[in-house]
């Protein structure tokens, strides 16, 4: 899922946890809308300090994108979270 209105959309419907990655250069404004609010205890967040919202968007095929959100009860999911922390990017 891309994008901060498709995300918050979501989150507020309470479907599943999600796991949401920010750009390092995400705004103030998305990061206290989605990431700082902490609406469920379920719900993680990856800052990527490595990652532009410009590199972050490339990888999706798209110019830009300051967040993204996966289902955490994936498989794939627990994947990314343990390469991850071997990287040391930032999981609260």
């Amino acid at each position: 899922m891309i994008g901060q209105d498709r995300i918050r959309a979501s989150i507020s419907k309470g479907v599943e946890p999600l796991l949401l990655f920010f750009a390092n250069d995400a705004s103030s404004s998305v990061k206290n809308r989605l990431g700082s609010s902490k609406w469920r205890s379920s719900d993680r967040v990856v800052f990527l300090e490595s990652i532009s919202r410009w590199e972050l968007g490339a990888a999706l095929g798209l110019s830009e994108a300051q967040v993204v959100a996966i289902p955490r009860t994936s498989r794939f999911t627990g994947m990314l979270l343990e390469d991850l922390r071997q990287e040391g990017d930032r999981i609260e």
